[in-house]
């Protein structure tokens, strides 16, 4: 369905370029059928220069945000939330009730973003930064009047840059502090892990690709073979070993309580966030 869609992005930040530059890569939505607004125009021409895209520079008064809304079938909404508002009514009324809008920010209610969209089909979709590289995962909520078709849309367009779920709007924040915060957590983690191997003589270089490749097939495992992360910890955990000392070491130090506080936290601040808007 997505081959004739023109998509605009309001809003050019990182989270908008992982997930346009996975859908142009996928091959389903050509470059010249991808519309970008932001009010950074340095930002703006790198996106064009690099991807082939269409931009617009957006002025103070919106004028460049309703001009690829305009234009698009799709009009999907990668601002931050304290930024929304002027924009969102700038576009009020300005919409065919035809286009779907998706909505890509924090904290940001179907409620609220129907206030302004009232005959528009809305979707609130919660991805992550691993789209850059077509491994990522989004949370698909709909609004009152976004249908099946409008959801299978949906789904299909992220499912070009990874895998999306579709589930109700009460679990979009948990889902973001679970999947959309956490790779920060994880790149942290490879970090800590390649430091500890600098430590002990690896070369840097050498000690971030291994710690790297640990985690990615780790976390392949899980994915291939259904077991429990805590089944799988435990097959490698021989008896007086130094894989089940390390993980003592992790206990002592509160790992596992200091992941969920990150994972909680994030997502108080979520709701927190999505409250200013």
């Amino acid at each position: 369905m997505l081959e004739q869609k023109t998509i605009a992005f309001v809003g050019g930040g990182q989270m908008c370029e992982a997930i346009f530059s996975g859908v142009v890569a996928s091959g389903a939505v050509a470059p010249g059928r991808i519309w970008i607004t932001d009010i950074n125009a340095e930002r703006l021409a790198q996106l064009e220069r690099d991807y082939g895209v269409n931009t617009v520079v957006n002025p103070a008064d919106n004028s460049g945000a309703k001009r690829v809304a305009e234009q698009a079938d799709i009009v999907l909404f990668a601002l931050k939330p304290q930024f929304a508002r002027p924009v969102l009514e700038a576009l009020r009324g300005a919409l065919r009730p035809e286009q779907l809008i998706i909505s890509i920010m924090g904290g940001v209610t179907l409620a609220y973003l129907e206030e302004f969209f009232p005959d528009n089909a809305v979707l609130r979709v919660m991805p992550n930064t691993p789209m850059l590289v077509r491994k990522g995962i989004a949370g698909v909520a709909a609004g009152r009047k976004a249908g099946e078709a409008e959801q299978a849309l949906g789904v299909e367009l992220f499912n070009l840059v990874g895998r999306s779920y579709l589930l109700p709007e009460n679990l979009i924040d948990p889902l973001t502090s679970v999947s959309g915060c956490s790779p920060a957590f994880v790149y942290m983690f490879i970090e800590a892990m390649a430091d500890g191997g600098v430590e002990k003589g690896l070369p840097r270089d050498m000690a971030i690709q291994l710690a790297t490749q640990a985690v990615a097939g780790s976390a392949e495992m899980v994915l291939q073979t259904g077991r429990h992360p805590a089944q799988l910890k435990d097959s490698v955990c021989s008896p007086a070993g130094s894989t089940i000392t390390g993980v003592h070491a992790l206990e002592r130090g509160g790992f596992r309580a200091t992941v969920m506080n990150a994972v909680t936290e994030s997502c108080d601040k979520m709701i927190e966030v999505g409250k200013k808007a």
